[in-house]
């Protein structure tokens, strides 16, 4: 397991770095390095740049997801964003935590991936590590409470820092108190995000505005639990404001959005999104948009990965260099020039056809690797990154499938490509350039870098793949599905048009049968095989077809977590005959019924809201919501087992009726 750290320095500047056994939290000083909000005239220790005593740690493949730039991460020591890649490069120099996924780079337009940097601790300064492997942070909230006389500022203002640099603390007691990040900030769907304005608040009722000497204080008068019995008030003036309306669209008035964005210390001009009033540790103050991509031939094999690791040096030679280098490499790993000069081109050819690359469906590319065997041989004691063995179904679930694959070695790269608030922007990696470029979502650097963050997945996987002749009979014999798949298609159309987001796809029959049988099995698996569900992950393969392309219905369940659980070979096992047709028996009969039946199952789709789904709760088919690529949305367990019969429009029958029965 690798876990990642967060360090403390200069007052408000902290960072981030990964190390190698299991989160703890530790504080201390970081240097100062002139980023946002540094305290001027401050130095740095001579301990301090000897090294960098962290406050923290988060898991390394949480800093491309939930504790990824521009997000809040809350610690004993206090609350901090992780900062841009213009503050990481200083941090991740180091070759060996480059990675590569050509397919995917070229629908981000990079040319490479980084790893979130491994701790190295100091010979002879224990709980110190390395500066220039750590991921800087900022301190946010700039405001904080004292505990005890519930006085609110920031450093200065009038809290101090601790003696090691890690927190703020209030002076006006015997003993220092540390005080802790106020609980309220203000973000817009832009990604900006700036401190709630305390002062204002509390004297926005005041004829002459704020006072000359504003002295804070956040109280509760203690009738209940609800936010209108928080207030603010000034010691100075005596002016005070319930929080109790906080949170209404319009609390805020007049004022636009200041368009602050921490994570870069700067702020943007113009924008003209809305400032909303969230809680700092609410779900919807950062949504990671990320990419993904598994590795599959070409890129998966031995070869191709020997020049992948070297492609930011051959990248750079001259063509009447490369064929020395490549024969230097065929020696190094006592492998044929031939087959590295084969891979070399197949990697020209990637880069060469990058603007192609982005606009070719990568889930097509997938699906049909997955579809047949593969086992590469190891060259130059390199191990291929794919490995799929497959075959025919057991013949009692032959009606429904055509296809059983046991993906005995995978790897997925997950990188970060920006982010939102207050709303998730669901975007394909084709796409993510042009919602760059429109604002839709935040980026993770002033200027374009040609790297992103990523993290790396290995594991294994189970895919099944659905008979194409039996979804089309079922749809032919079944016409009242129409008019519940209308539905929902009506209500996630109406919402994309409402937040402004392009939707890539259309919600169809297909989409909610396949969608809905892969959490019926990943619920199955969970509860019948050992696996816990947060440590599985669905990956949809899912299209219509057209005159050129035949449709896609396959799903895989593999290993979504960098943990151990999982990558053993279990998933793998499922996939013999007895096991995979228990499994799927026991899905679709669990299916059949819900703890909030006969309420779920004649949900109408109207009243879905946005969730997008018919027939779906927590008693049935959610599940966590890094097991789902789609935020447990798009969901009817109608299509596996058949509607209600509540005497509405003619009903139909589930694709596993007869499973069922």
């Amino acid at each position: 397991m690798v876990d990642s750290e967060l360090n403390a320095g200069g007052g408000a500047v902290d960072g981030v770095c990964a190390q190698e056994h299991p989160a703890k939290i530790r504080g201390g000083l970081m240097p100062s390095s002139g980023r946002f909000n540094r305290p001027r005239g401050r130095q740095a220790s001579p301990a301090a740049t000897a090294g960098v005593q962290p406050i923290g740690r988060v898991r390394r493949s949480q800093l491309v997801s939930t504790y990824g730039i521009g997000s809040i991460v809350d610690l004993e020591k206090g609350s901090f964003m992780p900062m841009g890649l213009d503050d990481w490069e200083s941090a991740t120099r180091l070759p060996s935590l480059t990675i590569g996924e050509a397919r995917l780079q070229a629908q981000l337009g990079v040319t490479h991936f980084r790893l979130p940097p491994t701790a190295e601790d100091l010979y002879g300064l224990p709980g110190r590590v390395d500066a220039s492997h750590c991921i800087p942070a900022v301190r946010f909230p700039a405001w904080h409470q004292c505990p005890k006389c519930n006085r609110i500022g920031t450093e200065g203002k009038p809290f101090q820092l601790s003696a090691d640099g890690t927190q703020l603390e209030c002076g006006a007691h015997s003993k220092p108190l540390p005080t802790n990040p106020v609980r309220f900030v203000v973000a817009c769907r832009k990604g900006h995000m700036d401190d709630f304005p305390w002062e204002w608040w509390a004297h926005r009722r005041r004829d002459g505005g704020i006072c000359d000497r504003p002295q804070l204080e956040l109280g509760s008068r203690g009738k209940s639990a609800a936010l209108g019995d928080l207030y603010v008030k000034c010691r100075h003036c005596n002016s005070s404001a319930s929080l109790g309306d906080a949170f209404r669209p319009d609390s805020l008035g007049n004022a636009g959005c200041r368009g602050v964005r921490p994570w870069l210390h700067d702020r943007q001009e113009g924008c003209d999104s809305p400032p909303r009033v969230i809680q700092r540790g609410a779900s919807n103050a950062h949504f990671a948009v990320i990419a993904s991509a598994i590795s599959i031939p070409p890129v998966s094999e031995a070869t191709f990965q020997i020049i992948d690791g070297q492609w930011l040096t051959l990248g750079a030679l001259p063509e009447e260099a490369v064929r020395p280098v490549l024969a230097s490499l065929a020696a190094t790993y006592g492998v044929p020039i031939d087959s590295l000069v084969a891979a070399y081109n197949e990697k020209q050819k990637i880069d060469g056809n990058a603007d192609r690359t982005a606009t070719v469906d990568s889930r097509a590319e997938e699906y049909s690797a997955l579809s047949v065997d593969r086992d590469d041989p190891v060259v130059g004691g390199i191990v291929p990154q794919f490995c799929n063995s497959v075959s025919p179904p057991p013949e009692g679930l032959r009606p429904w499938f055509d296809l059983v694959g046991a993906v005995s070695r995978l790897r997925e790269v997950r990188a970060l490509a920006g982010f939102s608030r207050i709303e998730p922007y669901p975007v394909s990696a084709e796409k993510v350039a042009e919602a760059l470029r429109d604002g839709a979502i935040a980026p993770l650097s002033k200027t374009p870098r040609n790297w992103l963050p990523a993290a790396e997945i290995r594991g294994e996987g189970l895919f099944l793949r659905f008979r194409a002749s039996a979804i089309g009979d079922w749809l032919k014999a079944n016409p009242g599905l129409e008019h519940r798949v209308a539905k929902l298609e009506r209500r996630s159309r109406m919402i994309a048009e409402e937040r402004g987001y392009p939707r890539g796809y259309s919600i169809t029959a297909r989409l909610l049968l396949v969608h809905s049988f892969a959490h019926a099995l990943i619920r199955t698996i969970s509860v019948d095989c050992g696996y816990s569900s947060s440590a599985l992950r669905e990956r949809l393969y899912i299209s219509e077809g057209d005159s050129q392309n035949p449709p896609m219905n396959g799903v895989l369940i593999y290993t979504g977590s960098p943990d151990s659980e999982g990558s053993l070979g279990g998933l793998v096992r499922l996939a013999d005959p007895h096991q995979i047709e228990h499994v799927v028996r026991r899905a679709i009969l669990s299916a059949r019924w819900c703890g909030s039946d006969p309420v779920c199952i004649e949900t109408d789709p109207d009243q879905s809201g946005e969730r997008i789904s018919g027939a779906a709760c927590h008693c049935c088919l959610l599940l966590p919501e890094t097991a789902c690529e789609k935020f447990n949305r798009e969901l009817d367990r109608t299509m596996l087992v058949g509607s209600a019969d509540d005497g509405g429009p003619p009903g139909w029958r589930g694709f596993f009726a007869d499973l069922a029965e």
